[in-house]
């Protein structure tokens, strides 16, 4: 994710603030202690970065309903933890070999240890929701909002698991996996900043709206970026997605709307190059040429353009769904927040 200069310079320096009070409670929560081996595995994919957006989002939500954002930072652990645990168990599934610019866990540690170590990130989250610093019945809400997302985040990844062994799926069938994978979680986040600072629940759905439709947004945008991206900011191939036979909202919208001939001609390409070329005697200047004229049917078919607009679509809706909030730094940051989502080059 691009954190660069502009209109949202004083947004990602907030970030930054918010993400140094989260990893104080994180790593308090997943310390360097014995059985060594699984406390090193869990810490990898936290200790490797990533910008904490979650957890900002919990903090910032609660503060858009005039709470106090210290009280929510064990719920934002919370948060952090089951993203990283969902992407432990992600990438086991789809045996990717790096995240984050490191060997993914399964690849240092084993996938014995990987599956253990995502479990116990896991467990970890329910540790963090028992420390926060609120009234019972609000500690309540939270873990059933916590507990409703981990279980639609499962249902989303089996549904992209499926889907892989599908020749195509629809539109609605996407929207509706990437609602439990991606959108589940934005959802949770919101909602429990919502719920940590108020009693108000036209305030607590709206943010849950809006965390819904960003995390979607978040997703689509995602997708675009592996077709249009530069190359060396994206950090993968351009098409990794063609290659790999993924099927997003693009590819969903293209096979709705061309015709047999142009389905052919795209079928050749999409799904065949999956995994390292090298030793297979293929030339990667040809695969990278086949990939490109692939790109080229879905911006003539329009695909590409469409599932921009769908995802612009998503933040316009998002941000909305804030106006029965009060005017605040932390409204306008969540907004600012959604805009990025779909503005970001990687």
């Amino acid at each position: 994710m691009k954190m660069g200069v502009g209109k949202y310079d004083e947004l990602f320096n907030r970030i930054k603030e918010r993400a140094k009070l989260v990893d104080e409670k994180l790593f308090e929560l997943i310390p360097e202690k014995e059985p060594k081996v699984l406390y090193e595995a869990a810490r990898h994919y936290p200790l490797a970065g990533g910008k904490r957006i979650r957890p900002f989002v919990v903090l910032t939500a609660t503060e858009a309903v005039g709470g106090n954002a210290l009280k929510a930072i064990y719920p934002a652990v919370a948060i952090e933890l089951i993203h990283n645990y969902s992407l432990v168990h992600d990438d086991i599934m789809d045996m990717d070999e790096t995240r984050r610019g490191k060997p993914t866990v399964h690849k240092v540690w084993g996938i014995n240890m990987a599956i253990l170590a995502g479990d116990l990130l896991f467990s970890k989250a329910f540790e963090a929701i028992s420390r926060a610093e609120i009234s019972p019945e609000k500690k309540a809400k939270v873990l059933e909002t916590i507990v409703k997302a981990s279980n639609e985040l499962c249902e989303g990844q089996a549904l992209d698991l499926e889907f892989e062994n599908r020749e195509m799926v629809s539109i609605e069938e996407y929207m509706r996996m990437i609602s439990g994978k991606t959108g589940a979680l934005f959802d949770a986040s919101a909602k429990v900043g919502g719920i940590v600072g108020t009693e108000n629940e036209e305030y607590i759905e709206a943010l849950s709206r809006w965390g819904r439709n960003v995390g979607m947004a978040f997703q689509i945008w995602d997708d675009v970026l592996d077709l249009i991206a530069d190359e060396e900011k994206l950090g993968k191939p351009v098409g990794s997605d063609i290659r790999k036979g993924k099927k997003t909202l693009i590819v969903a919208h293209f096979f709705e709307n061309a015709d047999e001939k142009a389905k052919e001609k795209f079928l050749k390409v999409f799904g065949k190059y999956a995994g390292d070329v090298k030793g297979k005697g293929i030339i990667e200047e040809d695969v990278k040429a086949e990939v490109m004229e692939a790109i080229e049917l879905l911006k003539e078919h329009g695909s590409i353009d469409y599932a921009s607009r769908i995802a612009r679509e998503l933040v316009e809706k998002a941000n909305e769904a804030l106006n029965v909030l009060p005017e605040s730094r932390a409204r306008k940051d969540l907004e600012l927040l959604a805009s990025f989502m779909v503005e970001r080059e990687y």
